[in-house]
């Protein structure tokens, strides 16, 4: 989260001076369930508040996600995108108990996109999207390097034509990875081996396809939406860990937001 909230911070005060500037500011509320991480038979709910805010700039935009535009043209786009992993405390899994926990990780890098509906604002947008991404585990008083993380996927989105409306978005993909990442998450060093959690070490390579789909309805200043996301792990270089108990990974969120500032 406070990584998040500087970022917010840098986008704004690098902005403040430019007259094309779009926002939304507001509060909302969401609830998570999801599988500790993809692999894990546990799972965990989240219900906690959250803020609200969307800003588009000719150089960046903040939205479910952040952009920062390096390159753009009719057909292709370079720009910077990030992601996110949430903390495991190990004692809440029953195959990692005695591990040490994972922490939050953050995800930042290059992507490289083909617009194959035009750069123009579409109704609905597709493109094939190739982010490759620096993975950081952090507990905010340390970080480590987690190596790197690409995940090439084609995205469908169908915009809201108005400021109210529906909206939807579709992605199809595959993860690949480096060894440090897989490891960061299946390696069980032989310290922390058991009877029935044998030593592992990962590999590099293929991590598994993914699925998400998210939907949102705007009516004047509010906003309802969900979302769900699948991954499957059949082929993954590291499916063969203990530390996996189950190929399929869901997580399902729902939530809304109401708007209370915008300069539009």
């Amino acid at each position: 989260m406070k990584f998040c909230l500087s970022v917010l911070i840098i986008a704004c005060s690098a902005n403040v001076a430019s007259q094309d500037i779009i926002w939304d500011l507001g509060v909302g509320a969401a609830a998570f369930n999801m599988d500790l991480y993809p692999g894990s038979a546990d799972k965990k709910t989240y219900v906690l508040p959250l803020p609200y805010f969307t800003l588009e700039t000719e150089k960046l935009k903040i939205d479910t996600g952040i952009k920062g535009f390096l390159f753009q043209s009719e057909h292709v786009e370079l720009d910077v995108s990030a992601d996110f992993g949430i903390p495991v405390e190990s004692d809440d899994s029953g195959v990692r108990k005695g591990m040490p926990d994972l922490d939050a990780v953050v995800q930042f890098g290059p992507s490289l996109e083909f617009l194959l509906s035009g750069r123009k604002r579409v109704p609905l947008d597709v493109r094939f999207e190739m982010p490759v991404r620096a993975v950081v585990a952090t507990d905010i008083e340390h970080t480590s390097n987690e190596g790197w993380l690409l995940e090439p996927h084609f995205s469908f989105e169908k915009r809201r034509r108005y400021k109210s409306g529906l909206a939807m978005k579709l992605t199809l993909g595959l993860k690949y990875a480096t060894r440090d990442f897989h490891a960061y998450y299946y390696d069980v060093v032989p310290v922390f081996s058991t009877a029935t959690r044998p030593a592992y070490a990962s590999g590099k390579g293929y991590g598994g396809s993914f699925a998400g789909f998210r939907v949102s309805w705007r009516e004047g200043n509010w906003i309802w939406w969900t979302l769900l996301r699948y991954q499957n792990l059949n082929g993954a270089v590291f499916e063969d860990s203990p530390l996996v108990e189950q190929k399929d990974y869901y997580l399902v969120g729902v939530g809304f937001a109401w708007v209370f500032a915008q300069n539009l």
